[in-house]
């Protein structure tokens, strides 16, 4: 299983302990991130951060009125 796979494991696991809020999903992430380098003896803040969403190129973005 890669890396990526247990930590959205994790992250799933912790968002069903606290009842599934909305919302929620990058502290989740973050959470299982820091558990799962814990567990592997990896340092702190050596954790990959998850993957950004894609972005509007700004052609697309609404101008001002």
């Amino acid at each position: 299983m890669s890396r990526e796979q247990i930590v959205r494991d994790t992250a799933y696991a912790i968002w069903e302990a606290e009842g599934k809020p909305v919302g929620r999903d990058a502290e989740h992430w973050r959470q299982a991130e820091e558990r799962v380098a814990a567990s592997l003896g990896e340092p702190a803040g050596k954790a990959a951060k998850p993957k950004a969403a894609a972005r509007k190129p700004a052609s697309l973005k609404s101008k001002p009125a």
